[in-house]
């Protein structure tokens, strides 16, 4: 089956996703030192920003700054391996003992916490300063999405990262409701930072799964992106309105039922989103398969004399831009009515493939081989200087002169072919360019064929 590559748009907002990771570890990095700098300057407005609310509690700060570092990268596949592994374990040690702690009431942690006295202090005067087990959770599964990512499980990743995502949520949600049972012991910087190094995590995804389908850069992403917008904003905005019209007392379950319908969008449009990029992945792949076939020869696979003006015409363009030329050979084989006459249009039609596999053969990826009709080739040799293109033009006569076709060439000899080459700088149209090079093409078949001629000289390079 034949594989059609697929000319796909750029995915710019990927490109966005993978950018901001490393910021938003760094800005991860300057809240918890911040929150740190606080408890060891005893100013408590750097680790508690509302007034008798909750508190960082110096562990959680302690894991900010971890993960914070565990998303840097130097662009070294060991020392990123590591960078993102020990950060992550380091942070699963803190957190699983906080979460023991929470669970079977014990106080294990409390002698890994630095600034112990602060806390305590905090804890006697009746203010709030501890490590709940929303926060532990929410750090618990970020390092276990970072530790994911390490070991190159990206799906696995991309899923329990959109999770933790989702704690911090809930809280950003409980302040905009005053719901305290929502955020619970988790402060609004800790909320803050977890929300940043959850989207640092899933950025570091973005290339595979859901989150690629949602940042398509096709319809099916777009509809995903206004569907996810329109699916948290609107219900969290209404229960907003609703709480503040009504005084309502039922805001836990108002807030509760928001949270659910808000995610639950989320999930289906990403579900959604998956399945509309496959199919129209599918779209793609058909329209190009179309594509391909009016760009190319029937015969031979080569580009046409469509492509060939289409390819032409861009590198007339990039040569103005750039400042620099092409060259244009126009190749036509010596005495093809013979073969056609003597061996019949089948001989003749496996002459013309196999020229034109020695063509594309002959040349580099970047230069394009075309048929453009009959026994006519043209070859655009990109950023060659004229002796290039004459050592291209000589390689290319050998390597003719050296195909074996059956039913001609072990009756008749070899095959040759006379070669006309142009230049274009950029100062003149692709027609003009071409007229140049059949001319000279003419002067080579003129001057007893199987020659090579450029436009600006009279001298012709004979085969050897």
């Amino acid at each position: 089956m034949t594989e059609y590559a697929v000319e796909e748009k750029e995915w710019v907002l990927i490109k966005y996703a993978h950018a901001i990771v490393r910021p938003l570890g760094g800005v991860g990095v300057l809240f918890g030192l911040t929150v740190l700098a606080g408890y060891f300057g005893s100013v408590e407005i750097l680790y508690r920003p509302m007034a008798n609310g909750p508190a960082t509690h110096p562990l959680t700060a302690m894991c900010i700054v971890l993960i914070a570092l565990g998303l840097q990268k130097f662009n070294h596949e060991k020392v990123d391996k590591w960078l993102h592994r020990l950060p992550a374990f380091l942070v699963l040690i803190l957190t699983s003992v906080v979460i023991i702690d929470v669970s079977i009431h014990s106080q294990i942690h409390h002698v890994l916490t630095p600034f112990q006295g602060q806390v305590l202090a905090d804890l006697q005067a009746g203010k709030s300063n501890s490590m709940g087990m929303n926060s532990a959770f929410m750090f618990f599964c970020i390092s276990i999405s970072l530790a994911l990512y390490s070991f190159q499980k990206f799906v696995l990743s991309q899923f329990v990262a959109f999770f933790a995502i989702a704690i911090p949520d809930i809280s950003i949600i409980g302040y905009a409701y005053k719901l305290g049972v929502f955020h619970g012991q988790m402060s609004v910087v800790t909320a803050a930072s977890g929300f940043m190094l959850a989207t640092a995590s899933l950025g570091m995804t973005a290339h595979i799964g859901g989150l690629k389908a949602l940042l398509s850069p096709y319809l099916g992403g777009k509809i995903a992106r206004l569907q996810v917008l329109a699916g948290y904003l609107v219900p969290t905005l209404l229960g907003v309105l609703l709480l503040k019209s009504q005084n309502s007392s039922e805001g836990s379950s108002l807030g509760i039922f928001v949270v659910l319908i808000c995610w639950f969008i989320i999930l289906m449009t990403i579900v959604s989103a998956i399945f509309q990029e496959k199919v129209d992945r599918l779209r793609r792949k058909g329209e190009q398969r179309l594509k391909e076939k009016t760009m190319s020869d029937p015969l031979t696979g080569l580009s046409n004399r469509r492509k060939f003006h289409e390819f032409g015409q861009e590198e007339i363009n990039r040569v103005i831009r750039n400042k620099s030329q092409f060259w244009l050979l126009i190749l036509d084989i010596d005495h093809f009515k013979k073969i056609n006459d003597a061996a019949g249009h089948d001989i003749g039609d496996r002459v013309i493939i196999k020229l034109g596999a020695t063509l594309k053969e002959s040349v580099r990826a970047v230069d394009l081989v075309s048929r453009i009709g009959g026994e006519e080739f043209t070859i655009i040799l990109v950023d060659s200087s004229k002796q290039g293109a004459a050592l291209t033009a000589e390689r290319i006569q050998m390597n003719i002169k050296h195909m074996k076709v059956d039913g001609w060439t072990d009756g008749h000899g070899p095959i040759t072919a006379s070669i006309g080459c142009a230049i274009n700088n950029g100062s003149c149209a692709l027609e003009e360019t071409f007229k140049l090079a059949d001319e000279a093409l003419y002067k080579a078949k003129e001057n007893g064929r199987n020659r090579v001629v450029f436009s600006d000289t009279d001298v012709a390079h004979q085969t050897l």
